[in-house]
């Protein structure tokens, strides 16, 4: 189903949006001039997609929209009065012209008067301007947030996913476990005891599994409120990017540091205060060399993180790569019948336990690449995964 069927608010979702508008308002959204089509086509498609996460948060995310409008909202009387006030001023114009030879006097009346007229409208011009460059930064600012938030849980998401193979798996070992246990009863070889035991063993994986599927719900919920749909939309969901090394190779600390500090919205606050006498004055620098000093510290530790999950990432893949060898071959000996069933899970864990650490791996060194973009960008600096 298209996304123009599917958009809707859900607003009794808990934790995620404190807002009082119905959604529909936002829905019908026209395409951006400033968009093709095939672009804007992908954001109407049921698919939730990485690199879509900015664009959809510009044009559906109910709390940035909310702002927007509040904007829009604050700005139109002052649109309205400008234009109405140059509208009074042609008309005026207009008459003044028909009267210039039969009274000279009131001519001239008529033209100041269109000249005051004119003169408003463009103090009210200035009032808009104003209150759309008060705003642009905390715009800007909420944008930014909103996208590497949405980047996060998808991350986290993923990251979720690739237990759940292992979890899926220890279910069916428990399984096989507790029916095993139960057929050595029967002949004598486990007690009740080791029985129950094997039974608590399979609820508790079972329980785990549930767990983590209530965790993954949640998360895409939470990213489907906040990107348009509604929080039990039958959305798909894009895979995350593999990371980007070629960001990596384009990082340069001190000009990425200079970038960061420009760019910091803690600073650009502080650069606006006044800072009117020696001792304001002094105060006011004190603080902005304090928020650059922490801007610096910010990056640097990114940087650091990016190195350290990249280590880690190589680690994981040779790792992997080891297992799956391996893991072929006990697939072969399983269908050969050289390996019982249980066995054969037991191996599968650790296997797979390879897998979900190669995986968590490359999404964490995304992340980390991610953080250091957005502190870059201005915003304050986020902890590594």
């Amino acid at each position: 189903m298209m996304r123009g069927c599917k958009r809707a608010l859900a607003l009794g979702l808990t934790g995620i949006l404190t807002l009082s508008v119905p959604f529909g308002a936002m829905a019908a959204i026209e395409k951006p001039e400033k968009m093709d089509d095939a672009t804007w086509a992908r954001l109407q498609d049921n698919v939730l997609e990485y690199d879509e996460i900015s664009d959809l948060v510009e044009y559906y995310n109910p709390t940035y929209r909310q702002i927007v409008e509040q904007i829009e909202i604050n700005a139109q009387p002052m649109e309205e009065a400008a234009r109405e006030l140059r509208k009074s001023a042609d008309e005026m114009d207009s008459d003044a012209k028909d009267i210039k030879d039969l009274d000279p006097v009131m001519y001239k009346g008529m033209r100041e008067a269109v000249k005051g007229y004119r003169d408003a409208a463009e103090r009210f011009d200035k009032a808009v301007t104003s209150v759309h460059n008060q705003t642009r930064h905390q715009l800007s600012r909420v944008k930014k947030m909103t996208v590497s938030g949405l980047q996060q849980m998808m991350i986290g998401y993923y990251q979720a996913m690739a237990s759940r193979e292992i979890l899926d798996t220890a279910v069916a070992l428990s399984q096989a476990a507790y029916e095993s246990s139960i057929t050595q009863q029967s002949l004598g070889m486990a007690t009740a005891t080791d029985v129950q035991a094997a039974e608590k063993a399979l609820q508790s994986a079972r329980g785990q599994l549930k767990t983590l599927d209530d965790t993954m719900t949640n998360l895409r919920q939470q990213m489907c409120v906040m990107t348009g749909w509604s929080y039990d939309a039958d959305m798909q969901l894009g895979d995350v990017p593999a990371p980007d090394f070629a960001k990596v190779q384009a990082m340069d600390l001190e000009r990425d540091l200079e970038r960061a500090i420009g760019n910091n919205y803690t600073l650009i606050e502080q650069r606006g205060i006044s800072g009117k006498g020696d001792a304001n004055r002094t105060a006011k620098f004190r603080i902005m060399d304090d928020t650059e000093a922490q801007v610096k510290i910010q990056l640097e530790s990114a940087y650091q993180g990016i190195l350290e999950s990249r280590t880690a990432y190589e680690a994981a893949n040779v790792a992997f790569q080891s297992a799956q060898i391996t893991m072929n071959g006990n697939d072969l000996k399983y269908q050969m019948g050289m390996l019982g069933n249980l066995e054969y899970l037991q191996l599968k864990m650790a296997y797979l336990q390879q897998k979900a650490a190669a995986r968590t791996a490359a999404l964490s060194l995304t992340q980390a690449i991610e953080n250091y973009g957005w502190i870059v960008q201005g915003l304050e600096g986020q902890s590594a995964n």
